[in-house]
């Protein structure tokens, strides 16, 4: 279920907030009705870059390799 916390709870509360974003995933902080910020803990934010950086190995791997790769299909 998505969390929102206001501006003015994040001022008041913040370590309470950094809480709730580390049990849900991540925090959205709604000012006047509009959201403005996400407030995500750091491990989720490795995990993305981790991935990134996985597929983009996987893809140079294929790209450096596509011609044996053809060999092989055939």
């Amino acid at each position: 279920m998505p969390i929102s916390v206001t501006a003015t709870e994040v001022a008041r509360n913040f370590n309470g907030v950094m809480e709730k974003a580390r049990a849900a995933g991540s925090v959205t902080v709604i000012k006047n009705s509009h959201p403005i910020a996400q407030i995500i803990p750091i491990d989720e934010v490795k995990e993305e870059a981790m991935e990134s950086k996985a597929v983009r190995l996987g893809k140079e791997f294929i790209d450096e390799y596509a011609d044996v790769f053809a060999e092989l299909a055939k």
